[in-house]
Protein backbone atom coordinates (compact mmCIF):
# COMPACT_ATOMS: atom_id res chain seq x y z
CA UNK A 1 0.00 0.00 0.00
CA UNK A 2 1.57 2.81 -1.04
CA UNK A 3 2.35 6.02 1.57
CA UNK A 4 -1.02 8.78 1.32
CA UNK A 5 0.60 11.99 1.46
CA UNK A 6 -1.72 13.46 4.17
CA UNK A 7 -0.14 11.08 6.88
CA UNK A 8 3.63 12.39 5.50
CA UNK A 9 2.84 15.87 6.31
CA UNK A 10 0.97 15.11 10.05
CA UNK A 11 3.79 13.75 10.97
CA UNK A 12 5.50 16.62 11.16
CA UNK A 13 2.76 17.64 13.67
CA UNK A 14 3.77 14.94 16.06
CA UNK A 15 4.90 16.42 18.40
CA UNK A 16 1.54 18.43 18.77
CA UNK A 17 -0.55 15.92 19.09
CA UNK A 18 1.58 14.04 21.81
CA UNK A 19 1.52 17.06 23.52
CA UNK A 20 -2.35 16.86 23.70
CA UNK A 21 -2.45 13.49 24.80
CA UNK A 22 -2.92 11.44 21.71
CA UNK A 23 -1.63 8.24 21.14
CA UNK A 24 -0.10 9.12 18.01
CA UNK A 25 0.71 5.71 16.19
CA UNK A 26 -2.80 4.44 16.70
CA UNK A 27 -4.02 7.72 15.60
CA UNK A 28 -2.50 7.81 12.50
CA UNK A 29 -3.41 4.54 11.72
CA UNK A 30 -7.26 4.69 12.34
CA UNK A 31 -6.67 7.87 10.16
CA UNK A 32 -4.97 5.84 7.34
CA UNK A 33 -7.53 3.74 7.11
CA UNK A 34 -10.64 6.34 7.39
CA UNK A 35 -8.64 7.96 4.31
CA UNK A 36 -7.98 4.85 2.60
CA UNK A 37 -12.38 4.12 2.92
CA UNK A 38 -12.69 7.52 1.46
CA UNK A 39 -11.21 6.14 -1.64
CA UNK A 40 -13.13 2.90 -1.96
CA UNK A 41 -16.78 3.87 -2.77
CA UNK A 42 -19.28 1.12 -3.15
CA UNK A 43 -20.91 -0.07 -6.19
CA UNK A 44 -24.67 0.27 -7.14
CA UNK A 45 -26.15 -2.34 -8.77
CA UNK A 46 -29.06 -1.67 -8.50
CA UNK A 47 -29.18 1.85 -10.47
CA UNK A 48 -31.22 1.50 -13.95
CA UNK A 49 -28.31 2.18 -15.87
CA UNK A 50 -24.36 -0.10 -16.08
CA UNK A 51 -21.85 0.98 -13.81
CA UNK A 52 -18.26 0.07 -15.05
CA UNK A 53 -15.81 -0.71 -12.85
CA UNK A 54 -13.31 2.23 -12.25
CA UNK A 55 -10.05 3.00 -9.90
CA UNK A 56 -10.04 3.85 -6.74
CA UNK A 57 -10.85 7.36 -6.09
CA UNK A 58 -12.03 10.40 -4.15
CA UNK A 59 -14.88 11.99 -4.96
CA UNK A 60 -14.00 14.76 -3.05
CA UNK A 61 -10.82 15.60 -4.31
CA UNK A 62 -12.61 15.59 -8.13
CA UNK A 63 -14.98 17.92 -7.08
CA UNK A 64 -12.58 20.74 -5.59
CA UNK A 65 -12.99 22.41 -8.98
CA UNK A 66 -16.44 23.37 -8.23
CA UNK A 67 -14.89 25.74 -5.47
CA UNK A 68 -11.93 26.65 -6.75
CA UNK A 69 -14.09 28.52 -9.77
CA UNK A 70 -16.23 29.76 -6.91
CA UNK A 71 -12.83 30.76 -5.72
CA UNK A 72 -11.62 32.72 -8.42
CA UNK A 73 -14.71 34.71 -8.28
CA UNK A 74 -13.70 36.02 -5.21
CA UNK A 75 -10.60 37.81 -6.25
CA UNK A 76 -12.57 41.19 -6.97
CA UNK A 77 -13.46 40.81 -3.07
CA UNK A 78 -9.69 41.49 -2.52
CA UNK A 79 -8.53 43.93 -4.87
CA UNK A 80 -11.53 46.45 -3.83
CA UNK A 81 -10.93 49.79 -2.72
CA UNK A 82 -10.48 50.37 1.17
CA UNK A 83 -8.18 48.37 3.83
CA UNK A 84 -7.27 45.42 4.11
CA UNK A 85 -9.88 44.85 7.21
CA UNK A 86 -13.07 45.57 4.67
CA UNK A 87 -11.66 43.81 1.63
CA UNK A 88 -10.85 40.40 3.39
CA UNK A 89 -13.51 40.58 5.51
CA UNK A 90 -15.76 39.95 3.03
CA UNK A 91 -13.65 37.00 1.56
CA UNK A 92 -13.37 35.36 4.76
CA UNK A 93 -16.79 35.81 6.06
CA UNK A 94 -17.98 33.91 2.18
CA UNK A 95 -15.00 31.24 2.89
CA UNK A 96 -16.82 30.76 6.34
CA UNK A 97 -20.29 30.80 5.39
CA UNK A 98 -19.12 27.97 2.61
CA UNK A 99 -16.56 25.94 5.34
CA UNK A 100 -19.53 26.20 7.82
CA UNK A 101 -22.33 25.17 5.70
CA UNK A 102 -19.84 21.66 4.46
CA UNK A 103 -19.03 21.30 7.83
CA UNK A 104 -22.74 20.64 8.67
CA UNK A 105 -24.51 18.94 5.47
CA UNK A 106 -21.37 17.12 4.70
CA UNK A 107 -19.44 16.40 7.82
CA UNK A 108 -21.65 16.55 10.78
CA UNK A 109 -22.42 12.88 9.37
CA UNK A 110 -18.53 11.71 10.03
CA UNK A 111 -18.18 13.75 13.43
CA UNK A 112 -21.15 11.65 14.47
CA UNK A 113 -20.84 8.38 13.36
CA UNK A 114 -21.24 5.28 14.98
CA UNK A 115 -20.08 2.64 12.57
CA UNK A 116 -17.04 1.74 13.87
CA UNK A 117 -18.10 1.93 16.94
CA UNK A 118 -18.04 -1.80 17.32
CA UNK A 119 -14.93 -2.15 15.89
CA UNK A 120 -12.79 0.50 17.37
CA UNK A 121 -13.82 0.63 20.93
CA UNK A 122 -12.84 -3.23 21.31
CA UNK A 123 -9.59 -2.20 20.80
CA UNK A 124 -6.78 -0.73 23.31
CA UNK A 125 -7.63 2.88 21.81
CA UNK A 126 -7.85 5.98 24.01
CA UNK A 127 -11.09 8.19 23.21
CA UNK A 128 -8.92 10.87 22.76
CA UNK A 129 -6.75 9.55 20.42
CA UNK A 130 -10.06 8.12 18.50
CA UNK A 131 -11.52 11.84 18.42
CA UNK A 132 -8.40 13.11 17.27
CA UNK A 133 -8.43 10.86 14.10
CA UNK A 134 -12.45 12.13 13.71
CA UNK A 135 -10.80 15.49 13.59
CA UNK A 136 -7.68 15.33 11.85
CA UNK A 137 -10.09 13.59 9.11
CA UNK A 138 -12.53 16.56 8.93
CA UNK A 139 -9.87 18.86 8.87
CA UNK A 140 -7.89 17.91 5.88
CA UNK A 141 -11.40 17.83 3.51
CA UNK A 142 -11.80 21.47 5.10
CA UNK A 143 -8.01 22.57 4.07
CA UNK A 144 -8.76 21.46 0.46
CA UNK A 145 -12.11 23.08 0.61
CA UNK A 146 -10.62 26.16 2.05
CA UNK A 147 -7.61 26.24 -0.04
CA UNK A 148 -9.42 25.58 -3.13
CA UNK A 149 -11.68 28.61 -2.35
CA UNK A 150 -8.83 31.35 -1.05
CA UNK A 151 -5.86 29.82 -2.43
CA UNK A 152 -7.04 32.18 -5.70
CA UNK A 153 -7.17 35.11 -3.43
CA UNK A 154 -4.22 34.24 -1.67
CA UNK A 155 -2.15 34.53 -4.78
CA UNK A 156 -3.19 37.57 -6.06
CA UNK A 157 -2.42 38.90 -3.04
CA UNK A 158 1.08 37.64 -2.86
CA UNK A 159 1.25 39.54 -6.34
CA UNK A 160 -0.29 42.29 -5.45
CA UNK A 161 0.48 43.19 -1.07
CA UNK A 162 3.25 41.11 -1.02
CA UNK A 163 5.01 37.70 1.13
CA UNK A 164 3.52 38.64 4.15
CA UNK A 165 -0.12 38.82 3.64
CA UNK A 166 0.33 35.72 1.59
CA UNK A 167 1.35 34.28 4.45
CA UNK A 168 -0.73 35.96 7.30
CA UNK A 169 -4.09 34.87 4.33
CA UNK A 170 -2.91 31.32 4.55
CA UNK A 171 -2.98 31.21 8.41
CA UNK A 172 -6.51 32.89 8.61
CA UNK A 173 -7.67 30.43 6.50
CA UNK A 174 -6.44 27.25 9.18
CA UNK A 175 -7.67 29.07 11.92
CA UNK A 176 -10.91 29.23 9.89
CA UNK A 177 -11.02 25.45 9.85
CA UNK A 178 -9.92 25.03 13.53
CA UNK A 179 -12.59 27.25 14.46
CA UNK A 180 -15.81 25.35 12.59
CA UNK A 181 -14.85 22.18 13.39
CA UNK A 182 -14.50 23.01 17.31
CA UNK A 183 -17.37 25.10 17.60
CA UNK A 184 -19.61 22.46 15.55
CA UNK A 185 -18.26 19.41 17.59
CA UNK A 186 -18.77 21.42 21.12
CA UNK A 187 -22.29 22.66 20.00
CA UNK A 188 -23.24 19.00 19.13
CA UNK A 189 -21.34 18.22 22.39
CA UNK A 190 -24.10 20.23 24.28
CA UNK A 191 -26.95 18.54 22.59
CA UNK A 192 -25.15 14.99 23.40
CA UNK A 193 -24.71 16.27 26.85
CA UNK A 194 -28.55 17.50 27.63
CA UNK A 195 -30.50 14.76 25.90
CA UNK A 196 -31.14 11.73 24.55
CA UNK A 197 -33.67 9.11 23.12
CA UNK A 198 -35.62 10.06 20.10
CA UNK A 199 -35.81 13.45 21.61
CA UNK A 200 -31.84 13.92 20.81
CA UNK A 201 -32.16 12.88 17.15
CA UNK A 202 -34.64 15.93 16.86
CA UNK A 203 -32.65 18.24 18.64
CA UNK A 204 -29.14 17.20 16.41
CA UNK A 205 -31.38 18.30 13.37
CA UNK A 206 -32.66 21.24 14.83
CA UNK A 207 -29.22 22.40 15.84
CA UNK A 208 -27.90 21.58 12.18
CA UNK A 209 -30.77 24.37 11.14
CA UNK A 210 -30.39 26.97 14.33
CA UNK A 211 -26.44 26.84 12.37
CA UNK A 212 -27.56 27.03 8.99
CA UNK A 213 -29.36 30.07 9.79
CA UNK A 214 -26.89 31.41 12.38
CA UNK A 215 -23.70 31.44 9.68
CA UNK A 216 -26.28 33.28 6.80
CA UNK A 217 -27.23 36.17 9.26
CA UNK A 218 -23.33 36.15 10.63
CA UNK A 219 -22.11 36.91 7.07
CA UNK A 220 -24.84 39.68 6.99
CA UNK A 221 -23.28 40.97 10.34
CA UNK A 222 -19.49 41.43 8.76
CA UNK A 223 -21.76 44.40 6.17
CA UNK A 224 -22.92 45.46 9.18
CA UNK A 225 -19.77 46.72 10.63
CA UNK A 226 -18.79 48.69 7.80
CA UNK A 227 -20.64 52.18 7.18
CA UNK A 228 -20.53 52.95 2.99
CA UNK A 229 -21.25 56.39 1.77
CA UNK A 230 -20.54 57.63 -2.14
CA UNK A 231 -16.91 58.05 -1.72
CA UNK A 232 -15.43 56.12 1.39
CA UNK A 233 -15.94 53.38 3.24
CA UNK A 234 -16.08 53.87 7.58
CA UNK A 235 -15.77 51.09 10.07
CA UNK A 236 -17.55 51.89 13.44
CA UNK A 237 -16.63 49.42 16.14
CA UNK A 238 -19.08 47.66 18.18
CA UNK A 239 -19.39 45.67 20.80
CA UNK A 240 -21.15 42.72 18.78
CA UNK A 241 -18.36 42.35 16.13
CA UNK A 242 -16.09 40.57 18.79
CA UNK A 243 -18.36 37.76 18.11
CA UNK A 244 -17.96 38.12 14.18
CA UNK A 245 -14.86 35.65 13.33
CA UNK A 246 -14.49 37.30 9.53
CA UNK A 247 -13.46 40.30 11.24
CA UNK A 248 -11.20 38.92 13.54
CA UNK A 249 -9.13 37.70 11.12
CA UNK A 250 -9.48 40.54 8.71
CA UNK A 251 -8.24 42.73 12.25
CA UNK A 252 -5.10 40.77 12.31
CA UNK A 253 -3.80 41.48 8.56
CA UNK A 254 -5.15 45.26 8.79
CA UNK A 255 -3.16 45.49 12.42
CA UNK A 256 -0.03 43.80 11.15
CA UNK A 257 0.57 45.34 7.57
CA UNK A 258 -2.17 47.85 7.40
CA UNK A 259 -1.75 51.66 8.03
CA UNK A 260 -5.52 53.18 8.31
CA UNK A 261 -7.29 50.76 11.52
CA UNK A 262 -4.09 50.45 13.68
CA UNK A 263 -6.26 51.33 17.09
CA UNK A 264 -6.43 49.23 20.25
CA UNK A 265 -9.33 47.86 18.83
CA UNK A 266 -8.48 46.52 16.29
CA UNK A 267 -5.96 44.87 17.80
CA UNK A 268 -7.67 43.22 20.35
CA UNK A 269 -9.77 42.01 16.88
CA UNK A 270 -7.18 40.18 15.75
CA UNK A 271 -5.69 39.37 18.88
CA UNK A 272 -9.21 37.35 19.05
CA UNK A 273 -8.55 36.00 15.65
CA UNK A 274 -5.33 34.01 16.94
CA UNK A 275 -6.02 33.06 20.23
CA UNK A 276 -9.62 31.77 20.10
CA UNK A 277 -8.67 28.67 17.20
CA UNK A 278 -6.44 27.69 19.42
CA UNK A 279 -8.51 27.90 22.42
CA UNK A 280 -11.21 25.84 21.15
CA UNK A 281 -8.95 23.72 19.61
CA UNK A 282 -7.39 22.80 23.16
CA UNK A 283 -11.11 23.22 24.78
CA UNK A 284 -11.91 20.81 21.72
CA UNK A 285 -9.35 18.24 22.61
CA UNK A 286 -10.07 18.11 26.38
CA UNK A 287 -13.48 17.10 25.78
CA UNK A 288 -13.10 14.51 23.66
CA UNK A 289 -13.40 12.03 25.96
CA UNK A 290 -17.02 13.18 26.47
CA UNK A 291 -18.16 13.85 23.33
CA UNK A 292 -17.21 10.28 22.54
CA UNK A 293 -18.53 8.61 24.98
CA UNK A 294 -22.16 10.37 24.30
CA UNK A 295 -22.22 9.43 20.84
CA UNK A 296 -22.88 6.16 22.33
CA UNK A 297 -26.13 7.27 22.46
CA UNK A 298 -26.99 7.56 18.71
CA UNK A 299 -25.69 4.00 18.03
CA UNK A 300 -28.53 2.51 20.93
CA UNK A 301 -31.46 4.36 19.51
CA UNK A 302 -33.66 2.30 17.50
CA UNK A 303 -36.75 3.55 15.26
CA UNK A 304 -39.80 2.64 15.98
CA UNK A 305 -40.85 -0.98 14.77
CA UNK A 306 -43.77 0.07 12.57
CA UNK A 307 -44.63 2.67 10.51
CA UNK A 308 -47.10 5.02 12.06
CA UNK A 309 -49.12 7.95 9.93
CA UNK A 310 -50.54 10.70 11.47
CA UNK A 311 -54.17 11.19 9.58
CA UNK A 312 -53.02 14.12 7.99
CA UNK A 313 -50.27 12.35 6.12
CA UNK A 314 -52.85 9.49 5.44
CA UNK A 315 -55.37 12.46 4.32
CA UNK A 316 -52.37 14.25 1.74
CA UNK A 317 -51.55 10.72 0.44
CA UNK A 318 -55.42 9.99 -0.79
CA UNK A 319 -56.08 13.84 -1.93
CA UNK A 320 -52.30 13.59 -4.02
CA UNK A 321 -51.55 10.21 -5.01
CA UNK A 322 -53.81 8.66 -7.85
CA UNK A 323 -53.48 5.37 -7.18
CA UNK A 324 -53.14 2.66 -4.18
CA UNK A 325 -49.31 1.68 -5.15
CA UNK A 326 -47.88 5.50 -5.64
CA UNK A 327 -49.72 6.02 -1.94
CA UNK A 328 -47.82 3.37 -0.38
CA UNK A 329 -44.38 4.46 -1.41
CA UNK A 330 -45.87 7.96 -0.80
CA UNK A 331 -45.82 6.98 2.91
CA UNK A 332 -42.78 4.43 2.58
CA UNK A 333 -40.61 7.36 1.38
CA UNK A 334 -42.81 10.00 4.11
CA UNK A 335 -41.56 7.70 6.84
CA UNK A 336 -37.76 7.62 5.80
CA UNK A 337 -37.65 11.10 5.65
CA UNK A 338 -38.48 11.21 8.89
CA UNK A 339 -36.84 8.30 10.39
CA UNK A 340 -33.16 8.15 8.73
CA UNK A 341 -31.09 10.01 11.11
CA UNK A 342 -28.18 10.27 8.59
CA UNK A 343 -30.54 11.67 5.13
CA UNK A 344 -31.51 14.28 7.79
CA UNK A 345 -28.27 15.73 8.79
CA UNK A 346 -27.22 15.90 5.11
CA UNK A 347 -30.84 17.48 3.91
CA UNK A 348 -31.73 20.01 7.13
CA UNK A 349 -28.66 22.41 6.51
CA UNK A 350 -30.38 23.31 3.37
CA UNK A 351 -33.85 23.74 4.43
CA UNK A 352 -32.61 26.15 7.19
CA UNK A 353 -30.21 28.14 4.48
CA UNK A 354 -33.74 27.95 1.98
CA UNK A 355 -35.69 29.47 4.59
CA UNK A 356 -33.58 32.48 6.44
CA UNK A 357 -32.48 33.89 2.49
CA UNK A 358 -35.45 35.42 1.85
CA UNK A 359 -35.87 37.33 5.04
CA UNK A 360 -32.16 38.32 4.63
CA UNK A 361 -32.68 40.02 2.06
CA UNK A 362 -36.19 41.60 3.16
CA UNK A 363 -34.33 43.02 5.81
CA UNK A 364 -31.45 44.19 3.63
CA UNK A 365 -34.12 46.31 1.36
CA UNK A 366 -35.39 47.61 5.12
CA UNK A 367 -32.18 49.43 5.51
CA UNK A 368 -32.37 51.55 2.82
CA UNK A 369 -36.53 51.92 3.15
CA UNK A 370 -38.99 51.74 5.51
CA UNK A 371 -41.97 49.46 6.19
CA UNK A 372 -44.51 51.41 4.40
CA UNK A 373 -42.27 51.33 1.29
CA UNK A 374 -41.01 47.97 1.40
CA UNK A 375 -44.54 47.06 1.68
CA UNK A 376 -45.25 48.49 -1.87
CA UNK A 377 -42.46 47.31 -3.72
CA UNK A 378 -41.79 43.35 -5.07
CA UNK A 379 -39.74 41.86 -2.08
CA UNK A 380 -42.08 38.94 -2.35
CA UNK A 381 -40.84 37.58 -5.27
CA UNK A 382 -37.89 36.78 -2.42
CA UNK A 383 -39.93 33.61 -1.76
CA UNK A 384 -38.45 31.76 -5.08
CA UNK A 385 -35.10 31.41 -2.87
CA UNK A 386 -37.09 28.70 -1.03
CA UNK A 387 -36.67 26.60 -4.30
CA UNK A 388 -32.84 26.26 -3.57
CA UNK A 389 -33.54 23.27 -1.12
CA UNK A 390 -34.97 21.32 -3.68
CA UNK A 391 -32.30 20.60 -5.89
CA UNK A 392 -30.20 19.65 -2.50
CA UNK A 393 -32.57 17.64 -1.09
CA UNK A 394 -33.15 15.42 -4.68
CA UNK A 395 -29.47 14.61 -4.73
CA UNK A 396 -29.74 13.02 -1.45
CA UNK A 397 -33.07 11.12 -2.18
CA UNK A 398 -31.21 8.33 -3.51
CA UNK A 399 -29.28 7.64 -0.66
CA UNK A 400 -29.87 5.52 2.66
CA UNK A 401 -28.66 4.21 5.45
CA UNK A 402 -30.67 1.36 4.72
CA UNK A 403 -29.94 1.01 1.08
CA UNK A 404 -29.50 -2.77 1.04
CA UNK A 405 -32.92 -2.88 1.99
CA UNK A 406 -33.68 -1.94 -1.39
CA UNK A 407 -33.71 -5.52 -3.33
CA UNK A 408 -37.48 -5.05 -2.29
CA UNK A 409 -38.08 -2.98 -5.55
CA UNK A 410 -37.02 -6.06 -7.34
CA UNK A 411 -38.65 -8.52 -5.28
CA UNK A 412 -42.25 -6.65 -5.16
CA UNK A 413 -44.90 -6.65 -8.03
CA UNK A 414 -44.26 -3.26 -9.24
CA UNK A 415 -45.54 -2.72 -12.99
CA UNK A 416 -44.04 0.25 -12.90
CA UNK A 417 -40.96 2.20 -11.23
CA UNK A 418 -43.20 5.65 -12.13
CA UNK A 419 -45.11 5.04 -9.02
CA UNK A 420 -42.06 4.63 -6.80
CA UNK A 421 -40.63 8.02 -8.17
CA UNK A 422 -44.02 10.27 -8.19
CA UNK A 423 -44.74 8.72 -4.63
CA UNK A 424 -41.12 9.73 -3.44
CA UNK A 425 -40.88 13.29 -5.29
CA UNK A 426 -44.22 14.00 -3.66
CA UNK A 427 -42.81 13.28 -0.34
CA UNK A 428 -40.17 15.34 -0.45
CA UNK A 429 -42.37 18.22 -1.85
CA UNK A 430 -45.02 17.77 1.10
CA UNK A 431 -42.62 16.81 4.16
CA UNK A 432 -39.15 19.11 3.02
CA UNK A 433 -40.66 22.05 1.25
CA UNK A 434 -44.21 22.73 1.88
CA UNK A 435 -43.99 23.63 5.24
CA UNK A 436 -40.83 26.20 4.69
CA UNK A 437 -42.84 27.90 1.99
CA UNK A 438 -46.10 27.99 4.11
CA UNK A 439 -44.25 29.81 6.78
CA UNK A 440 -42.95 32.26 4.51
CA UNK A 441 -46.03 32.98 3.02
CA UNK A 442 -47.56 33.91 5.92
CA UNK A 443 -44.91 36.07 6.64
CA UNK A 444 -45.07 37.99 3.17
CA UNK A 445 -48.56 38.34 3.78
CA UNK A 446 -48.40 40.01 6.59
CA UNK A 447 -46.09 42.26 5.18
CA UNK A 448 -47.45 42.80 1.69
CA UNK A 449 -50.67 42.21 1.90
CA UNK A 450 -53.17 39.82 0.50
CA UNK A 451 -52.67 41.15 -3.44
CA UNK A 452 -49.79 38.87 -3.74
CA UNK A 453 -51.42 35.90 -3.41
CA UNK A 454 -50.96 35.04 -6.88
CA UNK A 455 -47.86 35.47 -7.10
CA UNK A 456 -47.33 32.94 -3.79
CA UNK A 457 -49.69 30.38 -6.19
CA UNK A 458 -46.93 31.03 -8.86
CA UNK A 459 -44.54 30.40 -6.75
CA UNK A 460 -45.87 27.33 -5.53
CA UNK A 461 -47.21 25.68 -8.87
CA UNK A 462 -43.12 26.66 -10.08
CA UNK A 463 -41.89 24.77 -7.44
CA UNK A 464 -44.03 21.74 -8.33
CA UNK A 465 -43.28 21.35 -11.95
CA UNK A 466 -39.21 23.01 -10.62
CA UNK A 467 -39.44 19.29 -8.26
CA UNK A 468 -39.78 17.57 -11.34
CA UNK A 469 -37.39 19.01 -13.78
CA UNK A 470 -34.73 18.88 -10.96
CA UNK A 471 -35.40 15.22 -10.20
CA UNK A 472 -34.54 14.52 -13.73
CA UNK A 473 -30.73 15.68 -13.28
CA UNK A 474 -30.47 14.57 -9.70
CA UNK A 475 -31.78 10.99 -9.31
CA UNK A 476 -30.16 10.23 -12.51
CA UNK A 477 -32.06 7.00 -12.87
CA UNK A 478 -31.21 5.62 -9.50
CA UNK A 479 -33.96 4.58 -7.31
CA UNK A 480 -34.51 6.33 -4.20
CA UNK A 481 -32.79 5.57 -1.18
CA UNK A 482 -30.93 2.76 -2.96
CA UNK A 483 -27.44 3.73 -2.80
CA UNK A 484 -24.80 4.12 0.42
CA UNK A 485 -24.08 7.04 1.63
CA UNK A 486 -20.69 5.91 1.65
CA UNK A 487 -21.00 6.55 -2.52
CA UNK A 488 -22.46 10.37 -2.16
CA UNK A 489 -19.78 12.57 -3.10
CA UNK A 490 -18.67 14.68 0.13
CA UNK A 491 -19.27 18.13 -1.10
CA UNK A 492 -22.10 19.93 -3.89
CA UNK A 493 -22.79 18.73 -6.99
CA UNK A 494 -22.37 21.55 -10.01
CA UNK A 495 -25.41 20.58 -11.41
CA UNK A 496 -27.21 22.23 -8.33
CA UNK A 497 -25.52 25.59 -9.51
CA UNK A 498 -27.13 24.74 -13.00
CA UNK A 499 -30.23 24.47 -11.78
CA UNK A 500 -30.30 27.69 -9.19
CA UNK A 501 -29.85 29.23 -12.81
CA UNK A 502 -33.39 27.38 -13.52
CA UNK A 503 -35.09 28.69 -10.58
CA UNK A 504 -34.06 32.21 -11.41
CA UNK A 505 -35.14 31.89 -14.82
CA UNK A 506 -38.73 30.93 -13.36
CA UNK A 507 -38.67 34.20 -10.98
CA UNK A 508 -37.61 36.01 -14.25
CA UNK A 509 -40.42 34.83 -16.14
CA UNK A 510 -42.68 35.48 -13.43
CA UNK A 511 -41.50 39.08 -12.72
CA UNK A 512 -41.63 39.46 -16.35
CA UNK A 513 -44.94 38.88 -16.85
CA UNK A 514 -45.95 41.18 -13.27
CA UNK A 515 -44.64 44.10 -14.69
CA UNK A 516 -45.54 43.84 -18.64
CA UNK A 517 -49.08 42.48 -18.14
CA UNK A 518 -50.56 44.29 -14.40
CA UNK A 519 -53.60 42.92 -13.57
CA UNK A 520 -54.30 39.90 -14.97
CA UNK A 521 -51.02 38.42 -16.15
CA UNK A 522 -49.75 36.66 -12.39
CA UNK A 523 -53.71 34.83 -12.61
CA UNK A 524 -53.16 33.99 -16.06
CA UNK A 525 -49.43 32.82 -15.66
CA UNK A 526 -51.05 30.45 -12.28
CA UNK A 527 -53.32 28.82 -14.68
CA UNK A 528 -50.82 27.90 -17.48
CA UNK A 529 -48.46 26.58 -14.28
CA UNK A 530 -51.63 24.71 -13.54
CA UNK A 531 -52.61 22.95 -16.43
CA UNK A 532 -48.55 22.65 -17.29
CA UNK A 533 -48.50 20.84 -13.84
CA UNK A 534 -49.86 17.65 -14.29
CA UNK A 535 -48.36 16.97 -17.74
CA UNK A 536 -44.80 18.03 -16.59
CA UNK A 537 -44.94 15.14 -13.67
CA UNK A 538 -46.83 12.38 -16.21
CA UNK A 539 -44.34 12.85 -18.46
CA UNK A 540 -41.09 14.07 -16.68
CA UNK A 541 -41.32 11.43 -13.98
CA UNK A 542 -41.47 8.86 -16.37
CA UNK A 543 -38.50 8.90 -17.70
CA UNK A 544 -36.98 10.00 -14.10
Amino acid sequence: MREIFFLKVIDWLRPIFERLGVDYPAMRHVLAVKLIMDTRRLPVVLGSRTRTKRKESNLFLKSLWVYALIGLFLIPMNLLPGNYLFRTSLVFGIILFMVMTSMIADFSSVLLDTRDLSILWTKPIRSRTLHAAKTVHICIYLILLTGALGLPSALIGLIKFGPVFFLLFLLNLLFIDLTAVSCTTFIYLIVLKCFDGERLKDMINSVQIFLSIAIAVGYQLVLRAFDGTATQLTFSPAWWQLFVPPLWSGAMIEWLIGSSERTGYMALLGLLGLVIPIILLIVNQAFSTSFEQAIIKLSMQRGKGNMQFSRLSQWTSRLLCRNREERLFFRFASSIIKQDRTFKLKVYPSIGIAFIFPFIFLMNSLSDSSWNQLSKGSGYFYAYFCLIMIPTVLLMLKYSSAYKGAWTYRAAPIQSHTALFSGALKAVFTQLFLPVYLILSIALLFLFKWTILPDLLAVLLTASIYTVICSHYCLDGDLPFSVSFDAAPASGNFIVIFLFLIAGLFAAAHALIRWTFPGFGVPVYCAILFIAGPIVWKKGVART
